[in-house]
């Protein structure tokens, strides 16, 4: 089935609304089912509360959800009056809403009372008076704001001031910021225009019916089914799997959260053909010890990892137990969501030394040496990406767009590399000091700055140490204030610091006290704590 071509977002649901009113466009737990016509007139709804508040082109909307129907309305909502969404992760506590919220500038913060054990309502109560006028919206009950459903209740009756808003955009506008570790170590918030989300989601698309089709797992005017469950605050979850569900006019089976459980009891229910997900999803599927009672391989046909450097032998545990067809991607928020695939059959070896595939159409992939210089086939150097996909500008960053982005457009993404003679793409390590831990980029500098908050503690480093699941979890290394006793109490109320204010993957696994006293840790020429050598000190070898 070949999609139409729109300018907006917003453009698709309003097009899946008139030509298949009645098809299933959500499904969400055992009842929700949302068709595409409810999905278009809830989205409007919204939108007409939204201009109610005062929200206008080029306000911000700040959403703290997981993975629900209600953040697909409000996405679409916000689009269609030419506001921009911004997802925060549902596991962020206080020093992440503190970095993260002043900047933003929301007009309305959208969330629920609470995620597990974390009290988001609560905590962005208690930070309200630091952040000044703005209007909460509760899905759920909670006294922070008001409720969700009475929004979706209301008569506006501004069908010709949304009419207006729809009027008043263009392709290039900003409809989407994402909060990413970007290039060079802080947080960058990351816009994405109309354009850059239409664009990923055709080529997606295509590329996975194309597939289908082709191998005749798929009629040609069939209507995909796809699985979304990836967090919302990542380009994964809102772009690849959301925006290519709902440009397509696809059957979207939607949850909260990922779990390996829940995802395969939606194979088998659905008959869903393909999964997608970082290599770290892939290595908790292969370690149930009930993988195979679901029967993977009966109905997946297509598996797609990014995210990571995928090994050789979760490349052939994936084969051989969940799915025989595997496409590798690369990209980033910045450069694209994917920037190049790997073709289902190509060598796992290959894969597994760090190809990456060819650029996706429309992309131009170059590597340049520390001058600048462009370097031949062979040669590693910086990756460096232009192209539809590929971010315009970070949000209200100026500085951090020079530092991320060349003079000509290209998107400097930190990532180490080189291209072969065919053009292929080798990834081989990285510039900048992030940690990936599963699907989260952790940056040292956040845990830093709370340990040392520690009046016990005279420095700090956050590494990333190797782990079989996540790929990399946290430790922490500190070193005490000369004269300071430091003692197994001191390392718990670090953690409990830790806890209280970091999302749950950026808490380390590990704190250790450095044996010397804090003048013996290691530095760097310009002053900093060389985190290379603690690793070859303090983390055990790779395998």
């Amino acid at each position: 089935m070949e999609l139409p071509k729109f300018k907006l977002f917003w453009n698709y649901p309003e097009y899946w609304a008139e030509k298949k009113p009645d098809f299933p466009s959500i499904r969400f737990g055992k009842k929700t089912v949302i068709t595409a016509k409810e999905l278009n007139d809830k989205s409007d709804q919204l939108a007409m509360a939204f201009l109610d508040m005062g929200i206008k082109k080029g306000d911000t909307v700040v959403t703290v959800l997981p993975t629900i129907p209600e953040y697909i309305i409000i996405f679409i909502a916000a689009s269609k009056i030419g506001a921009i969404t911004i997802p925060m992760d549902k596991e962020y506590k206080k020093a992440d809403f503190r970095l993260l919220i002043p900047h933003s500038e929301p007009k309305v913060i959208v969330t629920i009372d609470k995620w597990q054990k974390n009290k988001i309502a609560d905590n962005l109560r208690d930070l309200s008076s630091e952040f000044g006028d703005i209007q909460y919206i509760m899905v759920g009950k909670h006294a922070l704001g008001t409720p969700f459903e009475d929004l979706m209740a209301k008569d506006y009756k501004l069908i010709d001031k949304l009419k207006a808003a729809k009027d008043n955009q263009d392709p290039g506008d900003c409809t989407l910021v994402v909060w990413t570790g970007g290039t060079t170590g802080f947080p960058k918030a990351v816009e994405l225009s109309h354009t850059n989300i239409i664009e990923m989601c055709h080529i997606e698309y295509n590329t996975l019916m194309d597939f289908f089709i082709t191998k005749g797992f798929m009629k040609v005017d069939e209507h995909p089914k796809w699985l979304l469950n990836l967090p919302v605050s990542h380009v994964g979850g809102t772009v690849e799997l959301l925006g290519t569900g709902i440009i397509s006019g696809a059957e979207n089976i939607v949850q909260a959260s990922w779990s390996p459980w829940d995802s395969l009891k939606a194979m088998q229910k659905y008959d869903l053909k393909v999964f997608g997900g970082v290599p770290t999803m892939f290595k908790i599927y292969l370690s149930l010890p009930d993988l195979d009672t679901f029967e993977p391989k009966k109905y997946l046909k297509l598996t797609i990892l990014s995210g990571e450097k995928v090994p050789l032998d979760l490349l052939k545990g994936i084969n051989d137990r969940i799915c025989e067809n595997i496409i590798v991607g690369y990209g980033s928020t910045e450069a694209g969501a994917e920037v190049t695939f790997t073709e289902p059959g190509e060598d796992f070896e290959k894969i597994a030394k760090g190809y990456g595939g060819k650029a996706l159409p429309g992309m131009d992939i170059k590597i340049i040496d520390e001058e600048g210089k462009e370097l031949p086939p062979g040669e590693i150097g910086e990756v460096l990406v232009n192209g539809p996909l590929t971010s315009k500008k970070y949000y209200k960053m100026p500085e951090e767009d020079k530092a991320g982005f060349t003079s000509d457009g290209y998107c400097k993404t930190g990532d180490l590399g080189y291209l072969d003679e065919e053009g292929g793409l080798y990834i081989t390590g990285r510039i900048k000091e992030i940690m990936r831990v599963g699907a989260y980029t952790v940056l040292p500098a956040e845990i830093e700055d709370l340990a040392i908050s520690h009046p016990k503690v005279a420095i700090a480093a956050a590494l990333g140490a190797p782990d079989e699941i996540l790929g990399e979890v946290v430790w922490l290394v500190i070193g005490p204030e000369l004269g300071q006793n430091f003692d197994e109490s001191d390392k718990e109320e670090i953690m409990k610091i830790c806890e209280d204010n970091l999302a749950k993957f950026k808490v380390p696994k590990k704190i250790i006290v450095y044996p010397l006293d804090p003048n013996d840790l290691p530095i760097t020429r310009i002053g900093k704590v060389d985190r290379m050598r603690l690793k070859k000190e303090l983390l055990p070898p790779p395998k």
